[in-house]
């Protein structure tokens, strides 16, 4: 997938309109402003420019009702960053006109541990918010003091008492946590899972460290290089405790009870990107918005898709894409192939499914491909090198986008 990954110059395309008989899709809403920086993020943000942020938040309810009008029609909605919550009020108002006028019913958003907090809680909470999705990376004060988030949201102690405070008022609470951290060990990581057994979480998703090459040397630079040596012993600990008390949504997510997950990718055949930097995946395509804001918000108020990117898959291609995106939740119906792609797995996928087997990744029930264990972590490694492929192609926009143009300050 990585090196799929290779995309052609979009400016100008024009968005089809929405299939007859369309899939069940997903609209992923980005909100690239955050009040500071973290060095280990990847993600496409922005310090907080209040006045600016207001005209994006403007602009990307006309690109919502641009796709609406071309006949896309979604039935839940992943609102992702950045930190989405950092101005509650415009928030507010996009998540209020999904549900009015484009009848949403699932809604995920994401915020940092100091907005877990009544004065933020209640609001989402009232707006019919389903889950909430906290990042906390990691329980452990040296590695918050390491990573520059002890001084912004507190200590770990603090982050617990906000999560407890937060239990109980969605359908589902998540925390994201990372693994395999320079400064992290085994004895840390089996101390974030202790804290875990004790607070009323509803799913916890774990996080290889996955970055661009450019972040990936910043971040070895102030906390030591990356080794994925000690990875999958890592990632062994947490299936072993995990798998106790939670089920597996995915090789690297676990819930409590069936709920909406990170990985929308899993659930949705199609989602549309709506933002500056978003991704979106429908018509067998993944499209690109802009990254350059001043440019997306012109584009927007002049009536244009601000696609920037385009990737046209190959029938090979979608197969491998769908083998990779639908076993991540461990389990794929023989069927999903048989209907969807029509034509059979193990036609189609013949050699793939041959070597997963031989690889001892792979069991087959009459129904279903299944993961095991050693396929779990096998799962873990794909997707984070496609992950960190999608990084990478970030930091190729973000250089474009800043080529000349009239970006703001800080931009990361």
């Amino acid at each position: 997938m990585r090196s799929v990954l290779r995309f052609d110059d979009a400016a100008g395309l024009s968005i089809p309109r929405a299939p007859h008989e369309q899939q069940r899709c997903l609209l992923y809403v980005h909100i690239p402003f955050c009040e500071s920086l973290c060095p280990y993020c990847s993600f496409h943000r922005f310090e907080l420019d209040e006045p600016r942020a207001r005209e994006y938040f403007a602009a990307l309810s006309r690109e919502i009702l641009m796709y609406r009008d071309l006949g896309y029609r979604f039935t839940g909605m992943y609102v992702g960053g950045g930190t989405p919550t950092i101005m509650l009020e415009p928030l507010l108002d996009i998540i209020g006109f999904a549900r009015s006028e484009l009848g949403i019913s699932e809604i995920s958003v994401e915020t940092n541990p100091n907005h877990v907090c009544p004065e933020y809680l209640e609001p989402l909470r009232a707006a019919g918010i389903n889950r909430l999705s906290v990042g906390v990376q990691s329980f452990d004060d040296m590695i918050l003091r390491a990573i520059g988030r002890y001084e912004k949201y507190g200590s770990g102690q603090e982050t617990c008492d906000r999560l407890q405070q937060a239990a109980g008022m969605f359908d589902t609470l998540n925390i994201d946590l990372i693994f395999n951290m320079p400064l992290q060990s085994a004895r840390s990581l089996k101390r974030d899972l202790e804290l875990i057994d004790r607070l009323n979480i509803d799913q916890v998703t774990f996080y290889p460290l996955m970055t661009a090459p450019s972040v990936a040397a910043r971040l070895a630079s102030s906390l030591g290089p990356i080794s994925y040596k000690k990875e999958k012993r890592l990632y062994r600990l947490i299936l072993e405790h995990m798998r106790g008390t939670f089920h597996s949504s995915t090789a690297w997510c676990f819930s409590r009870k069936p709920a909406m997950i990170d990985e929308y990718i899993i659930d949705y055949d199609s989602y549309v990107g709506a933002g500056s930097g978003a991704f979106g995946y429908f018509n067998n395509c993944i499209y690109i918005n802009t990254f350059n804001l001043n440019e997306y918000i012109e584009r927007v108020r002049a009536g244009l898709f601000p696609t920037g990117l385009v990737k046209q898959f190959t029938r090979r291609e979608t197969l491998h894409y769908t083998l990779l995106m639908k076993l991540f939740a461990t389990e794929l119906p023989k069927s999903f192939f048989e209907t969807d792609q029509g034509k059979d797995v193990r036609e189609a996928l013949r050699a793939e499914l041959a070597a997963l087997r031989l690889y001892g990744a792979l069991r087959e029930t009459p129904d279903s491909f299944v993961l095991t264990d050693r396929g779990r972590y096998l799962w873990v490694m794909a997707m984070r090198e496609f992950f960190i492929a999608v990084d990478t192609m970030r930091d190729v926009c973000r250089r474009q986008a800043g080529a000349g143009s009239n970006q703001p300050d800080h931009i990361f």
